[in-house]
């Protein structure tokens, strides 16, 4: 049963990659903005003097940039030199904000009150992102229906309730998991399939086959960005 939870983490997680020598870079002309990102932010409902601008690697964040923040404003700029994950967190709060960062103008404003749904322009990668974050909490309210009933039966000892729960909280993951791989099949011309693929290596049941099948789908640029190499490097080991 306790494996039932775990995938509802990697909603949250949102993303990791393994090259730490590919973190984005100072811009040296500041006029490019086809081969940079811009990201403009703001804070709503909190203050925070820097705002820093973080590396995912495996389950950690790594400090690469950082900016002061004035009038609840702040900018960062740079290069990626492919479309990454990246963990935004500020000197007065210890929750982060995921956003993918891509050579683009970015607008990003975050709620603290609400600091894992920023909302952010400009950047299709994140316009897809949270089309597939919106699909996929609306899956998972349905373990809100049956967490009273696991809680009940768990203790009434209830043995076959249990068990009944067990198998619709399995079939949730299955939809969840089916519907991951139909979008991931659905763009896999774009760098978020990589990303959403790394998410499955953290799911309670890895479907190798079908993530190899996938992976060999991605076009041969795709397939050179963080991410791709992740699952590259796992199909080798199995």
């Amino acid at each position: 049963m306790k494996n039932c939870f775990i995938i509802i983490g990697c909603l949250l997680l949102f993303f990791s990659c393994n090259q730490k020598n590919k973190d984005t870079k100072k811009a040296t002309n500041t006029n490019n903005f086809s081969n940079q990102f811009i990201l403009k932010g703001e804070l709503l409902n909190g203050e925070a003097s820097t705002v820093y601008l973080n590396k995912i690697i495996g389950n950690s964040i790594y400090q690469i940039d950082s900016a002061k923040i004035e009038n609840n404003k702040f900018t960062i700029q740079g290069v990626v030199e492919y479309p990454e994950r990246f963990a935004i967190t500020f000197n007065s709060y210890a929750s982060k904000t995921i956003l993918i960062l891509e050579n683009l103008p970015i607008n990003i404003t975050i709620d603290v009150e609400n600091i894992n749904d920023p909302i952010i322009t400009g950047s299709p990668l994140n316009t897809k992102l949270d089309e597939y974050k919106t699909i996929s909490k609306s899956i998972f309210r349905k373990i809100d229906y049956l967490f009273p009933r696991f809680q009940k039966a768990r203790l009434e000892n209830d043995v076959k309730k249990l068990e009944e729960i067990g198998t619709e909280m399995k079939a949730i993951e299955k939809e969840f998991q089916e519907f991951s791989f139909q979008f991931i099949k659905k763009n896999n011309n774009s760098y978020i399939a990589p990303m959403l693929l790394t998410d499955q290596l953290k799911t309670s049941t890895i479907d190798t086959i079908k993530i190899k099948q996938s992976y060999q789908l991605l076009p041969e640029e795709i397939k050179h960005s963080p991410d791709a190499e992740i699952i590259a490097t796992f199909l080798e080991l199995h």
